[in-house]
């Protein structure tokens, strides 16, 4: 009962989804017989996390991926972070993945904590949390030592910035003023990529936290792209089965790294895609069909949201604005 009492919890769309007599208690238990994953695929999503910002009628979001090297262009990345937080505070950090290059990391206590994420982003200097979801080269290590540092201690006695609940994750912010709320929703897609049974149950999950959304925003963050013209491209699976999604939901904008360079894709059916993966390396990029911005650089975007409209503006390693955009709110 245990187990089904989670299931119920995490995934509230199953109790709408079977509507006869005691069919609620066998649909989970048929589903991971159908699916092979056992009860580990229910414990990978966290719950969800309030918290109230400091920034009066907005929040303010900067963007980064595929920054953990621990090298000079990540330290770049991040001193130029740390002053666009000086100039005009954010309310937090959004981390798309590939957090610790080149192979994620062991434990709580992998000492590439320190060099990777604590000495390039100084606590002193970028004191908000750090939301972060997993990419491929985080999965080469123990991605539930990233889950675990969420929280963790530090030596000092203050505990880490770090926040990843889960593989994946919801948590909803609101402005200290009541005015305007943002859902985030963290998802882990390198499991929507890697296999069709992890897939299905994860596609589950993203159907119940965005088909229950009623902020003002809310904004998606993975670490494949959907849309891209960089080196990768567009991710095809996840053209076909989550952009639709976000459409039908009605996302803002879907946050993604995994190209290590910056793009700002136009908005397809009301959802802006952004691809923010030059947090320590670059490479080659072009315009395509889809692009609004793109650039082969080091940097980072920051995301700037009101009652009525969602401010987009990316920064190179040095500081210096890039691009900025303005859309409309949906809805509003």
């Amino acid at each position: 009962m245990t187990l089904l009492r989670q299931w119920f919890r995490e995934y509230p769309y199953a109790e709408n989804a079977v509507r006869l007599p005691y069919a609620r208690l066998l649909f989970p238990l048929v589903l991971l017989l159908l699916t092979g994953l056992g009860e580990d695929a229910l414990t990978q999503a966290g719950g969800t996390v309030t918290s109230r910002v400091n920034g009066g009628n907005r929040i303010s979001l900067l963007v980064i991926g595929d920054w953990g090297t621990g090298g000079k262009g990540a330290r770049q990345v991040g001193a130029a972070m740390a002053a666009q937080h000086a100039e005009s505070p954010v309310d937090a950090v959004i981390s798309t993945g590939d957090n610790i290059y080149p192979s994620g990391v062991k434990s709580v206590r992998d000492p590439q904590w320190r060099s990777k994420f604590e000495a390039v982003f100084p606590a002193d200097r970028l004191p908000v949390p750090f939301w972060a979801v997993l990419g491929n080269h985080d999965y080469r290590g123990d991605p539930d030592a990233q889950v675990g540092y969420t929280g963790f201690h530090l030596p000092d006695g203050s505990a880490t910035r770090w926040h990843m609940p889960g593989r994946s994750w919801v948590t909803v912010l609101h402005s200290s003023d009541s005015t305007l709320s943002v859902r985030l929703v963290g998802i882990d897609t390198p499991q929507l990529v890697g296999g069709s049974r992890a897939r299905k149950v994860h596609f589950y999950w993203i159907d119940s936290v965005l088909s229950s959304a009623g902020e003002d925003y809310v904004v998606v963050v993975g670490h494949h792209p959907v849309y891209s013209h960089g080196l990768y491209g567009n991710t095809p699976v996840l053209v076909r089965q989550l952009a639709p999604r976000l459409e039908k939901y009605g996302v803002a904008a879907y946050l993604n790294g995994h190209e290590h360079d910056l793009q700002v894709i136009r908005r397809i059916n009301g959802v802006r895609y952004i691809v923010s993966g030059g947090g320590s390396g670059k490479r080659k990029t072009r315009a395509g069909r889809n692009t609004d911005f793109s650039a082969s650089s080091l940097g980072f975007f920051r995301l700037d949201m009101n009652s009525a409209r969602m401010r987009v503006r990316v920064f190179d390693s040095s500081g210096r604005l890039l691009y900025q955009t303005v859309d409309v709110r949906r809805g509003g």
